[in-house]
């Protein structure tokens, strides 16, 4: 991998970092009730997600780049891939597609058409795959670097 694709996923990795500290100031100060009535903590929380997996999509096409990989069509299958060529485990290949259709909810509709009792239940449940996540590509390009 050359150094401007670690220095870029290196980026994204510290984009996902910050984004994962405004979810859990997020997280751990607001309930259903206020999230469910607060649109703009709705657009907050929407847009961190969606953005952070995006970031995670990014990495994970640079990755399989680098290493001569065809890049999938589809999200999830980019998380899978990643999985298949055991750079992530297939545990968490699996979590992350699973998210990457998550995002696709998130970017694709908005207002009454988003449950708003999910992505509550993924705020509350489900940061750590994205912890999980940048742990498994940091230790990747530990082991692939020069």
């Amino acid at each position: 991998m050359d150094d401007s694709t670690e220095s870029r996923i290196l980026e994204k990795a510290e984009y996902i970092r910050k984004s994962l500290i405004i979810l859990a100031e997020t997280r751990d100060s607001i309930s259903f009730e206020t999230y469910q009535t607060d649109r703009r903590q709705r657009n907050i929380v929407e847009r961190e997600f969606q953005t952070s997996i995006e970031a995670c999509l990014d990495i994970g096409s640079m990755i399989l780049r680098s290493e001569n990989i065809p890049v999938p069509e589809t999200n999830a299958t980019i998380f899978r891939r990643l999985a298949e060529f055991e750079i992530v485990t297939d545990q968490l290949g699996k979590q992350m597609a699973e998210a990457a259709g998550f995002r696709n909810i998130l970017a694709h509709r908005y207002g009454d058409d988003i449950n708003n009792r999910d992505v509550f239940n993924f705020l509350h449940h489900d940061l750590h795959l994205f912890r999980e996540y940048l742990s498994q590509i940091k230790e990747y390009l530990s082991s692939h670097g020069p």
